[in-house]
């Protein structure tokens, strides 16, 4: 029985390497997704406790100075953090493609080589069949005369 040779099998480990780079890209795009997230709740709950602050009392004047100024800074950095998020969630979008059309690719070649394989195995079946009935036949002749 000659053994199975998928011609293409250089091409399927270079595609499953792509896979699995791509696999690692997103994990790394989501979890940078992640971050910047929670540092977007955590710049929003500050903000939201420096109003809260603000009705618990009169201030002095440098007292609402300073939450104003810090309410400023706060509103700066939510801002810029959502900017953040919103270039992470892109990216994770794009990783997210990426690691799909890699897999895409790999399977088309997996499902060619199953074909490819299933083919092989169907070939050797009926040359194992085709050899053992001529066989057989060529006994009943010997047997015969």
């Amino acid at each position: 029985m000659r053994r199975f040779n998928f011609r293409l099998q250089p091409v399927l480990q270079l595609r499953e390497q792509r896979e699995e780079q791509a696999l690692l890209a997103h994990s790394r795009a989501r979890q940078e997704y992640l971050n910047r997230l929670e540092e977007l709740n955590r710049t929003s709950s500050l903000l939201e406790k420096s109003f809260e602050q603000c009705c618990m009392g009169t201030l002095q004047p440098e007292e609402e100075l300073h939450l104003l100024l810090w309410r400023e800074l706060l509103i700066q950095d939510r801002d810029r953090r959502r900017e953040e998020v919103h270039r992470a969630g892109q990216k994770l979008d794009e990783c997210r493609a990426e690691a799909l059309h890699a897999r895409r690719d790999r399977m088309i070649l997996q499902k060619l080589r199953e074909r490819q394989l299933h083919a092989h195995t169907l070939m050797e079946n009926r040359a194992e069949q085709r050899e053992t009935d001529e066989m057989g036949l060529l006994t009943v002749l010997f047997h015969r005369e």
